[in-house]
């Protein structure tokens, strides 16, 4: 079986063409947000398998958040470039591109830490405990060598620098202070007293340590080769020998993996009958799997609800589009929309009917106005045209009782809101008849007894879980990723019941 094939990849160099002068001209000589660059960082940190408050806090300390100067210059100071001061002095990295395309730059600066990291796990630098990537103070060494593998931040010695703090530790305060999360020191006394540490140096990690975000893969993924190398290389297994090398944008399925070894999570990849080998994470994008095929969305690769969101597409029941939005909050007409959709879904006759008012909606003509709706909302005038048919359906079956006079189809829909709405698809198990659910979530106390019998009747039916230990969170908005989990599992129920019958 042939993985890779050029058409694709003239696509994606088309893709990635694009990409890249969006970025340079919607940016060009000005800064976006923090919340903007941030959001940046964390794509590529997902990407990259590098804990992303990292590479926040690096993009704090070198540039605070800009890529530009006042006068829409790009930020330089000595030979180090941009938003993360990436240094080109060897010319490994496009300058050009380092000065004016900030996710390149984002990209680079990665990249940068990842090589000073591969430093540290191979001992050609000081290393922390078993180099697992994914506890922060396992960075410890990469960081102090990020600028440099300089005595000056061997904090035994730092006062003698005029200087308040090493590198290291301006990363560890950004990362208290701004994000709230606690890094704890090597023990200082592993290191020497004056100069560098030896580089085969290996400091135990400290006994409380915290967790990165870094994401993992599963076997049957459908992955690429990505980031700013030109070529990556296979291996007979994790860390050892080459055996093939790669061009970017090569695609393969993740056969096996992932293993920790020399600090980096490798997976086995297949490419072709003759071209399988073991690679790390860093270099592999996920697109998709071989249960639910390409992932037609590009903000869901690295999202816990992708799997449902692709059951739901490969269903019918959501529509192929640029993005899916997962965590932007659902409104009451898009929850009203899944839900009519996924019973239908599960019922031939209205599944045909679904089908015919989505090809009306597609048009001008034809499509159900509100002033043809028997909807008697006051507010029914805010429903778009194209959901009307769906909230019909919806209020046909009896799912909108609760509310009275106004729908407010645009407004956020709370956890609460959408087991009270899908109240009446299923009946109370009888099992949990006696079952008091105040005793499952300890934050129902100020809620009515319909809403906490909609909650009971929705969780024991498998349709609905909690937020944390023993909380259910009635009043947290519902996002469309847990809209979509919801769906999903209102399709599975409704087809055990329908297998039933």
């Amino acid at each position: 079986m042939k993985i890779f094939k050029t058409t694709t990849r003239k696509i994606i160099l088309l893709i990635f063409v694009f990409v890249f002068a969006f970025n340079t001209l919607a940016f060009a000589g000005s800064n976006p947000s923090r919340a903007e660059l941030e959001s940046m960082i964390d794509e590529v940190a997902r990407e990259r398998a590098v804990p992303s408050v990292l590479l926040k806090a690096i993009a704090r300390v070198e540039s605070v958040f800009e890529q530009f100067n006042s006068d829409g210059t790009p930020k330089i100071s000595g030979s180090s470039i941009g938003l993360m001061q990436v240094s080109n002095r060897n010319g490994g990295y496009d300058s050009n591109r380092l000065k004016y395309d900030i996710r390149y730059n984002i990209e680079a600066g990665a990249d940068v830490l990842l090589n000073k990291w591969s430093m540290s796990s191979y001992q050609s630098l000081s290393s922390v405990g078993n180099m697992d990537p994914n506890i922060l103070e396992n960075w410890y060494f990469a960081l102090w060598a990020y600028n440099g593998w300089a005595q000056s931040n061997n904090p035994n010695i730092v006062t003698s620098y005029a200087k308040k703090y090493t590198y290291q530790q301006m990363i560890y305060n950004v990362i208290e202070k701004e994000y709230g999360k606690k890094v704890s020191n090597i023990d200082f006394s592993y290191l020497p007293s004056s100069g560098l540490p030896s580089r085969s140096l290996v400091v135990p990690t400290p006994a409380y340590a915290s967790s990165g975000d870094i994401v993992f893969y599963e076997k049957n993924d459908y992955v690429r080769t990505d980031g700013v190398r030109d070529s990556y290389q296979l291996r007979d297994e994790p860390a050892g020998k080459y055996i093939r090398e790669l061009e970017g944008n090569q695609l393969g399925i993740i056969t096996d993996g992932p293993v920790l070894k020399n600090g980096f999570y490798w997976y086995k990849v297949y490419v072709d009958e003759n071209t399988e080998g073991w690679i790390e994470r860093n270099w592999l994008l996920r697109t998709g799997d071989t249960e639910h095929g390409r992932y037609v969305y590009d903000d869901i690769a690295f999202h816990w609800a992708r799997k449902d969101i692709m059951d739901l597409y490969n269903k019918g029941i959501i529509s192929e589009s640029k993005s899916f939005n997962p965590d932007s909050i659902a409104t009451k007409e898009e929850f009203f929309i899944f839900l009519s959709k996924a019973i239908d879904v599960n019922n031939e006759e209205d599944s045909k009917e679904v089908v015919a008012a989505e090809n009306e909606a597609s048009t001008t003509e034809g499509v159900t106005t509100i002033e043809d709706s028997k909807l008697p909302f006051s507010d029914a005038s805010e429903i778009h045209p194209w959901a009307v048919t769906y909230i019909e359906d919806v209020y046909d079956r009896g799912l909108l009782k609760s509310y009275r006079e106004e729908l407010e189809p645009l407004e956020r829909l709370t956890r609460k809101e959408a087991t009270i709405i899908m109240d009446g698809i299923f009946d109370e198990d009888q099992k949990y008849e006696n079952l008091d659910i105040t005793t499952v979530f300890k934050d129902l106390g100020n809620l009515s007894q319909e809403e906490k019998e909609a909650i009971k009747t929705a969780y024991t039916n498998g349709l609905i879980s909690g937020k944390g230990s023993g909380s259910f969170c009635p009043d947290d908005y519902l996002s469309r990723a847990e809209a979509a989990a919801i769906m999903v599992k209102v399709s599975e129920k409704l087809e055990e019941v329908n297998s039933l019958n």
